[in-house]
Order: C-alpha cells, then sequence, then structure tokens
C-alpha cells in the first residue's frame, strides 16, 4: 500500500561506572566513531553516488572463517561533513559516527534508540512522531520555529526530525555535526547537523529480510533487495519496514484502549545510473506513513490529579490520534570535468499531518487540543569542488529553498471547562511561505606540510509571510477571534567558518574552530490572544572550539576530544500561554563543555566503544527565568558499548553486546518546571545472539532492561492540570535476519 501511496503522490503538488569506562578518552575531548571488528568497511564511499565504486559483497556462503577472526584494526569511516569525502579522524570539527552495520547489530530501529549514545546529545520524542534533537543544550523552540540542527538525508535537507521517517533501515551511517554548520549545510544548523546516509545501489544481485517479534505486541518485518538492472550502468534498491507495537498507556476511561502505541511503515527506492564514464545519476524516492495514538500524558499535579503515581495509567475520553504522511523524491547527478566535479541535488518533499487528542487526561470532556498540517518544499542545489586531498582544496556552490506552510492549530474547550451545553471551538489558521537563496564557498590551504587553514563563507537571503486568522465560537477572552492579518519579513545574513589545523604526527592533530549560525526568525502560528506575540526574531550562535583526535596502536585506539563555548543572541524559546505555545526571543544565553568519544579494538573478538559528555548551559538575560538552565541540556552524558564475539566451529559465532547510556539531571521548559524535572537516569540495553557465516543471524533483545521510567515532557493548564509524558518501559523481544 506504501508504494501505491508513492507513486499516487508524484501526481500532488550509571554515572560512576561511565567515568570509569571512558577515563582514557579524557586524554583528548570530543567524538569518535563507533565500530566492532569487521572486515566489511561500512564508510567506503558515503556518498550518495561514490558508494556504488565498492565491489559487490561477497556471497556469505564462501567466507570459510569468521569475518572477526581476519579484522585486525577499528573499521575506518569515511564522512561527508565538509561535502567530501573524507575519514573522520580528518575533519576538524566534532563529529559522532554510527554506521549502519553497527544499528542493525545492536538493534537502532529509530531515532529514539540512537539519540542517547551520543555525548552532549539527547533525542525527545514526547511530540508523537515529531520528535527532535537537542545538541549542547539547544533545541528547536516549537510550532511556528524553524529547527535548530538540520536533517539532512543522502544531501538534501530535509528540515526536521518530524519531516522524515524516525525508523532507520538500510542505512550507510549516521553522523552528528556539533556546533554551527551553516557555511556548507546552509538555513537552521545553528546548533548542528544530522547527516544521514542510506545504502546506495550496488553491483551484482543482493538483499535482506528480517523480522522482530517482542512483548507489548511488537511486530516488524522488514525487506531490502538490490538488483542490477543493467550490469553496471542501472542498478536499483529498494527497501521496507513494517513497525507495529501496541500502546503501554492504558485508559481507565475506556478499558481495553491504550495510549503511546506504533503502527507505521517506511519505504524507500534509489535507481542509479551511469549513460556515461563521467557522469552519475541518482533517483531517490521515499515516504512514510504512521497511524497511532501517540504523544498522550498522565496527570502529576493540580485540580484534577487523582492521586495515581502510575506512569503507565492514564484517562481520555475524546479524541486520540496521530496521523503523518511523508513523502519525498529527488534527483542527483555528479559530473566529472576533468579533476573538477559538478553536482546538482534537486528534491521535492510534503508531508501531511493530523493530530487530535484530550489533552485533560480525565474522562471529563474539558479540553481536546490539535494540529492538522500540510507543507511541500522544494530545494535546489548545485556544487563545484576540486579533487581534494591537494594542498589547496575549494568549494563553490549555491542554495534555493521555497516552502509553503498550512497549519491549522485547534483548541476545543468543553462543557467541563466552561459549564453544561458550552464549548468553544477555536481554530489557528497559518499559511507561511519561505524563501530562501544562498551562495557559499569554501577552501582550505596547506601553510605548511602539517599546519592548514580554512575559511568558508556563506551568505543567505530569505523571506517570509504568513496569512493568519484566528476564529471561535465563544467571544471567550484569550480563547477569541483574532481578525486576519498579513505579515512578512526578509533579511540576510552572513555565516563564516574559519579553521586552523596543526598535523602532530600521521595518526593525530589538534584544531581550533570558530564558527557563526543563524536561524531565521518567524511568526508564531498556534493560538494566540495577543496578536504582537506572532512575531519573533532571528537567532545567532557564535561558535568556540577546539579539539584534538588521534589514532594509535596502528589502528586499534581512537579518541577524539573538544572543549568549546557557544555565545547566543536573541535564543529562541518555546513558552505556554493558557493551553497553547508561543515563541519569544531570551536576550542572551551562553553554553560550555566538553565531549570526548573512544573506542578500542581489544582483538579479534572484542571492541569497546564510550563516551562522555559536560555542558553547562544557561540564559544570562531572559526577564525572570536569567540563570535558569536551557532546556533539555543535562550536565553530563555518557554511554558505553561493548562487543564480544566467540567461533563455535564452522557454523558461526555467538555474540554478547551490553550497553548503557547516562543522561544527567534536567528540565524539559525555559522556566524549569520542577514537576517537568527529567531525574537523572541510567538505562541499559542488553543483546546476545548467533551470527551465522551462511547469512542469517538470531539476536535476543532488551531495552531498558532495568525498567528505568523518566519524564519526556510535560504540559500545564495551572493550576488544573500538570501532565507528563513518560519514558517507555522495558520490552524485549527477538530478531531474526537472513542476508543474502
Amino acid at each position: 500500500m506504501l508504494l501505491k501511496r508513492l507513486g499516487a503522490s508524484a501526481k500532488k503538488g550509571g554515572k560512576t561506572l561511565l567515568l570509569a569506562g571512558t577515563a582514557t578518552g579524557l586524554m583528548g575531548f570530543g567524538a569518535a566513531t563507533w565500530a566492532h571488528p569487521s572486515m566489511q568497511d561500512d564508510a567506503a564511499g558515503d556518498s550518495a553516488i561514490a558508494q556504488t565504486t565498492e565491489p559487490a559483497r561477497k556471497d556469505a556462503t564462501a567466507e570459510t572463517r569468521p569475518l572477526a577472526d581476519k579484522a585486525t584494526t577499528l573499521d575506518e569511516v569515511v564522512v561527508t561533513a565538509r561535502k567530501r569525502e573524507e575519514q573522520a579522524k580528518d575533519v576538524p570539527m566534532s563529529i559522532s559516527v554510527i554506521s549502519g552495520d553497527h544499528l542493525e547489530r545492536n538493534g537502532g530501529d529509530n531515532l529514539r534508540d540512537i539519540g542517547s549514545l551520543f555525548p552532549g546529545v539527547s533525542f525527545n520524542d514526547s511530540n508523537g512522531g515529531g520528535g527532535e534533537f537537542s545538541i549542547r543544550g539547544l533545541t528547536s523552540a516549537g510550532s511556528g520555529s524553524d529547527t535548530s540542527i538540520g536533517l539532512y538525508v543522502d544531501g538534501v535537507f530535509v528540515g526536521n526530525e518530524a519531516a522524515a521517517s524516525q525508523r532507520l533501515f538500510d542505512l550507510r551511517n549516521v553522523q552528528i555535526l556539533r556546533g554551527p554548520q551553516g557555511t556548507l549545510f546552509g538555513r537552521n544548523t545553528v546548533a548542528g547537523a544530522v547527516n544521514i546516509e542510506t545504502r546506495m545501489p550496488e553491483p551484482g544481485f543482493s538483499g535482506a529480510v528480517d523480522t522482530t517479534l517482542g512483548n507489548y505486541g511488537l511486530r516488524q518485518y522488514g525487506a531490502t533487495l538490490n538488483v542490477p538492472l543493467v550490469d553496471d550502468r542501472l542498478i536499483a534498491r529498494i527497501s521496507y519496514v513494517d513497525r507495529e507495537r501496541d500502546g503501554y498507556l492504558r485508559n481507565l476511561a475506556r478499558p481495553g484502549e491504550r495510549g503511546n502505541d506504533e503502527n507505521g511503515q517506511s519505504a524507500r527506492l534509489h535507481v542509479l545510473a551511469k549513460p556515461t564514464d563521467t557522469l552519475k545519476l541518482l533517483f531517490s524516492a521515499d515516504g512514510s506513513h504512521d497511524n497511532t495514538c501517540d504523544n498522550m500524558f498522565h496527570l502529576v499535579g493540580g485540580g484534577l490529579y487523582n492521586g495515581n503515581p502510575d506512569p503507565d495509567v492514564s484517562a481520555w475520553d475524546g479524541a486520540c490520534r496521530d496521523l503523518i504522511d511523508v513523502r519525498g523524491y529527488s534527483l542527483r547527478a555528479d559530473q566529472q570535468l576533468g579533476d573538477l566535479t559538478l553536482t546538482s541535488i534537486t528534491a521535492y518533499r510534503d508531508r501531511d499531518s493530523f493530530f487530535l487528542t484530550d489533552r485533560d487526561f480525565t474522562a471529563l470532556p474539558i479540553l481536546t487540543t490539535g494540529l492538522q498540517t500540510a507543507e511541500n518544499q522544494f530545494t535546489q542545489e548545485l556544487r563545484l569542488a576540486n579533487a581534494g586531498n591537494e594542498r589547496f582544496n575549494w568549494t563553490v556552490g549555491a542554495f534555493f529553498f521555497d516552502s509553503r506552510h498550512f497549519q491549522d492549530t485547534i483548541l476545543q474547550l468543553g462543557p467541563g471547562f466552561l459549564g453544561p451545553g458550552l464549548s468553544n471551538d477555536v481554530h489557528a489558521v497559518a499559511r507561511t511561505r519561505t524563501k530562501s537563496k544562498a551562495v557559499f564557498a569554501t577552501a582550505d590551504y596547506g601553510l605548511t606540510e602539517k599546519l592548514k587553514a580554512e575559511l568558508g563563507l556563506r551568505y543567505t537571503s530569505e523571506s517570509k509571510s504568513v496569512d493568519y486568522v484566528q476564529t471561535a465560537t465563544l467571544p471567550i477572552p484569550g480563547f477569541g477571534e483574532v481578525a486576519p492579518f498579513h505579515k512578512s519579513v526578509d533579511g540576510g545574513e552572513w555565516s563564516p567558518t574559519a579553521t586552523l589545523t596543526y598535523r602532530l604526527d600521521s595518526g593525530a592533530m589538534v584544531y581550533a574552530r570558530a564558527a557563526r549560525g543563524f536561524k531565521s526568525g518567524g511568526f508564531n502560528a498556534g493560538p494566540s490572544s495577543n496578536p504582537a506575540q506572532i512575531e519573533f526574531q532571528p537567532e545567532k550562535l557564535t561558535s568556540y572550539e577546539m579539539g584534538y583526535k588521534a589514532e594509535l596502536l596502528d589502528g586499534r585506539l581512537r579518541f577524539d576530544g573538544d572543549v568549546y563555548y557557544l555565545d547566543y543572541t536573541n535564543i529562541q524559546q518555546s513558552d505556554q500561554d493558557g493551553a497553547g505555545f508561543f515563541i519569544s526571543n531570551a536576550a542572551s544565553a551562553r553554553s560550555y563543555g566538553a565531549e570526548t568519544q573512544l573506542a578500542v579494538w581489544l582483538g579479534k573478538h572484542a571492541t569497546v566503544n564510550a563516551g562522555l559528555g559536560y555542558v553547562n548551559a544557561k540564559y544570562e538575560r531572559f526577564g525572570s527565568k536569567s540563570g535558569n538552565v536551557l532546556p533539555r541540556a543535562p550536565q553530563w552524558t555518557g554511554s558505553l558499548n561493548l562487543d564480544l564475539s566467540w567461533n563455535v566451529g564452522a557454523a558461526g559465532s555467538l555474540f554478547v553486546i551490553p550497553e548503557v547510556a547516562y543522561r544527567g539531571a534536567n528540565y524539559v521548559d525555559s522556566a524549569n518546571t520542577p514537576m517537568f524535572r527529567q531525574r537523572a537516569y541510567t538505562a541499559v540495553n542488553l543483546r546476545a545472539g548467533f551470527e551465522s557465516y551462511a547469512g542469517w543471524t538470531i539476536t535476543a533483545w532488551a531495552r531498558n532492561a532495568t525498567d528505568e521510567r523518566y519524564t519526556l515532557g510535560g504540559f500545564a493548564v495551572a493550576p488544573i492540570l500538570y501532565a507528563v509524558t513518560t519514558s517507555p518501559p522495558r520490552t524485549y523481544g527477538i530478531d531474526v535476519r537472513w542476508t543474502f
């Protein structure tokens, strides 16, 4: 059904433990790559086109020895953080990378699963399908605001996490780029970027099928097929995943109903064509569909609270629906012009969503909120770059972005709030148009054999307009009508980057990087009792970073690290206004900290990956909130992963993978509301299984094995109710996968 939908839509417009585990990594501050002992170089050619140059994988049945016996070093990881292929250890910025093989082996099925694996990074999915990353204490502000962390899939600007499938499947890697990335990645990457690269078509017939079964009725089915259509001149690759899970939140108002479930499908198609030896074309299409009862909360305080502390019990007598459809199409062309490469990426994406839920979390008809959106965007990027690996390397380019966004925010006040026989339906309708144009250039030059300087600059010109109207069935102050009006803003901004790199030897370097990023202003699109609050100003960030990267012991040990200081001006933050939210600008904020990650190859059958991060992020000037901690900015973050395997003869190998992730206490709102404080927690994940040399694997797993429960998000209509949504309980199950 999802493939039909794709075709039809084309016609439409443990802190102590962690400290011990990462002690050696403190020799340097930064981010390394996650690896496990394997001969497959998962990152060989991570750009969308270059991936196809790798040789076809050997038939698994032809292997006579375990892959782990052949590995002698950590995997090399190639990234595209500077729009060209480079090893992560050679890029002078803070980067974390998880390979696709690691995701499959460790059970990373969605963004939530990997959000706690990176130091200084968190992932919040309290908003249903619209989860979001936080990097170094900075996250996106809310409805009407652009993202602070750009999401890119195969070089295409997707926007935010809600505009792409949350499910992770058939990937090459996931890259976390910390700090402003505006020079090369463009708009709204003030805190960083998440760069996802999927697996590309490759020579030879291959594929995989997998099944996952677990508690809470979890069932997931996936498949991938790689088919050469005309030798290596025309190759197609298609992937599909279907995931369904019962909810873990019981509804006391209507027994038998459950909330916070999963029910969705995703598909992706790549077709690679090589018309000539110098031209490569890649057409891609992807789509996802989700239909859930998600983003449900339970009461923890207020006049309506009945005193029940059970995080898996709530009540709703009204609607509970979250429907999301996402589609995307892109065409990439890489033309070799002698020693130069001209790249064009043309893309179109659209997203429709409908969200409607009972928001008083009782059996009374008090409050219902909803959101209906329809958005589409067109992007075009052109780049010209030299071959790289020279004393002087450069890239120049241009970018165009055109977006249309419709949003109807729904607020329904029922008789339980207004009195018998009374109700008020409020609809805040906003139609927003955004256009952005940019030109950019970056170059690095070897001043000496060891010292290199890099300069980058981008100029962005952007315009936004909104047509807004608010209707209501009753003239209630604060929830009444707002007459139609039109507003527009425009402006331009420079995004510079300067970097110095000094290579200590062939395996180690130090660097210093300064960068400036911005996030454009915009318009509050939700219900408003004060039209003067509709507009908010651009956000700016200046970042200073120093780091150290090293690979030692002939590639058996790798660690990176960085220290940083971030200076924010006009930082955008979301605040609650009755039952709605609006975005305002804090005058200033600052954040400083450090990150480190360590990867160690201990032998043929063991690899350790560890990370540790520290951040201190506070508002300097924000009225009564001055001195408060920025939302979702835990002071300490860390993770520890151990991959162990043992050969069991000619049939295959056994493996055990324990994983621990720690997040310090933090607040989910700028007011630092005590009821919405997320306590410190340590999550433990376990996996154990058998890997056959014939291509199949069976794995038993448990996520959140110690059943840690903590707050993900908060919602209040003071003093009537205070409600939170809580992290998922312990889950467990079995994976079966066959690769051919």
